[in-house]
């Protein structure tokens, strides 16, 4: 039977802004998928730009920390392992570094259900170590099928307006035709360029980011579900309600009521 790395804890970071990623040596290997925004890091002497799509995999026993604050909107999936011997060892050592991901709206669901079986096995329900550790090499599995990607790599100055914009927009009607009318160019190009550059289409970061803003109200208001919806951009509840699952993992008002306990973190 396979050697299955030990998968120890995993979350979901959404930045408000401030602080940056601690500087720190571990004693556990650590996986970073970013959702949205950019993520500046550092190990050793390498420095990383990680933008939505691009997966980083830390080793133990070396420093590692933030470059910069944390940017607004900024979301990151993160998990640790721990090698059973040396075979996982071998393997999770072959996947340190940084990559793009191939399929990163999988790569984002297989976390989905990561997080779902961690609040399973923390409420005492069915959830298991070993289905934790199967979903965790469900991830590295993910991980091994990244391209390759240079430190500090910059994308391209159209694809990073049109993020820029996004950002500025969200709550307003875009999409992707509408952006490309602003930025003038074919919608076409648009989302080849921004897929190229940041691993999803333009819809999936504009749906990222209202969702984002939505997790950001839920936390800090008492406004209802459904304005928080409206207000982030989502003109059809139902919708919302799916984007928002396919985003965190669980629906928005459990979102609301169990935040403190389900490690969704903050600066």
């Amino acid at each position: 039977m396979e050697e299955l790395c030990r998968l120890l804890n995993a979350g979901r970071f959404i930045s408000r802004g401030k602080g940056r990623h601690a500087t720190r040596v571990i004693d556990s290997y650590e996986l970073i998928l970013v959702i949205a925004g950019t993520l500046r890091m550092f190990e050793e002497e390498s420095e990383f730009a990680l933008q939505p799509g691009d997966r980083l995999l830390l080793r133990p026993g070396l420093r590692h920390g933030g470059t910069a604050a944390y940017e607004p909107g900024l979301s990151f999936y993160w998990c640790h392992y721990r090698p059973r011997g040396e075979v996982s060892r071998e393997r999770l050592d072959a996947l340190a570094g940084m990559g793009k991901s191939a399929r990163p709206e999988r790569f984002s669901d297989c976390f989905g259900m990561l997080l779902a079986e961690q609040r399973d096995r923390e409420s005492g329900s069915a959830g298991s170590q070993r289905r934790l550790d199967l979903l965790g090499e469900l991830l590295l599995s993910e991980a091994a099928e990244s391209c390759a990607a240079r430190p500090g790599n910059e994308p391209d100055p159209l694809a990073e307006r049109a993020r820029r914009y996004i950002k500025l927009h969200y709550e307003e009607s875009i999409s992707t035709a509408s952006l490309a009318g602003e930025l003038r160019c074919h919608p076409d190009y648009l989302g080849r360029l921004y897929r190229k550059n940041f691993g999803i289409s333009v819809t999936d970061e504009i749906n990222r980011v209202r969702v984002a803003a939505a997790c950001r109200a839920l936390r800090e208001t008492g406004k209802s579900v459904k304005e928080i919806a409206f207000e982030a951009g989502f003109n059809d509840l139902a919708y919302f309600r799916r984007r928002f699952f396919r985003e965190c993992g669980l629906s928005p008002a459990r979102y609301r009521a169990e935040r403190d306990g389900e490690h969704v973190n903050t600066e």
